[in-house]
């Protein structure tokens, strides 16, 4: 007969699988698993290399942010948890509700765009989708190229993407495509590719081009999945 386990050993088991609460300055093994956690959700931590510095403070606060917890830039249980799994991102809808296979990744759609930072914005700006690294974009080009090269189509201007998700059933709320990665926020005339953690990656005007923005205060009015982009 095995005996039970004491609850002195179930609490020092507990403890031992939880990693040590961590924060800016800390180093070691703590800070590299939360670093490799991040960087597989898709926050960008900086090098990961053991050591808690400020960008993988940032990317802490955005974690934290985008989950809806304390946002400190300390990582104690319920941060680790978070990261572990333990009541991950609110689900999404199905962006392909034909049921057809996913044909590139939003995270693909994502590093397409982002990519093309410093780019120039030009309104009406028609760029050849087949172009590997074009450097000149309008808002709603960027998305269309970027989905392009990611693998699945969506057609140029606002005005034709707005009515083509509604009708795919690919809508979600504004506060869904704030905290979804590839997922696209639109107010009239403009639209912008959210980056999950209160940030975009849009070609926002003549003078500013491609480049990330925050996304807060801006006024959008609908948010959507891309169909055929695995979120």
């Amino acid at each position: 007969m095995v005996a039970p386990i004491s609850s002195t050993r179930t609490a020092a088991l507990t403890a031992r699988s939880t990693p040590p609460t961590v924060r800016e300055g800390s180093k070691g093994p703590a800070v590299k698993e939360l670093q490799t956690l991040l960087k597989a959700k898709g926050f960008n931590p900086g090098p990961v290399d053991g050591a808690f510095g400020p960008k993988t403070k940032a990317a802490v606060l955005a974690f934290q942010r985008a989950q809806g917890i304390a946002v400190d830039g300390i990582v104690g249980p319920q941060t680790w948890g978070k990261l572990k799994g333990a009541g991950g991102p609110a689900p999404t809808p199905n962006p392909n509700p034909g049921g057809g296979a996913a044909k590139g990744t939003a995270e693909d759609f994502v590093q397409k765009a982002l990519a093309q930072r410093g780019d120039r914005y030009v309104f009406g700006a028609e760029t050849n989708l087949n172009d590997k690294n074009p450097d000149t974009f309008d808002c709603s080009e960027l998305v269309q190229w970027a989905a392009h090269q990611a693998g699945v189509t969506v057609p140029d201007g606002t005005m034709n993407q707005v009515p083509f998700f509604k009708q795919k059933g690919t809508q979600v709320s504004v506060d869904q495509a704030l905290k979804t990665r590839g997922a696209l926020l639109f107010r009239p005339g403009h639209v912008a590719i959210s980056l999950g953690d209160g940030r975009t990656i849009e070609a926002k005007g003549s003078a500013y081009g491609v480049n990330i923005f925050s996304a807060h205060g801006r006024g959008w009015t609908s948010g959507a999945l891309i169909p055929g982009l695995k979120y």
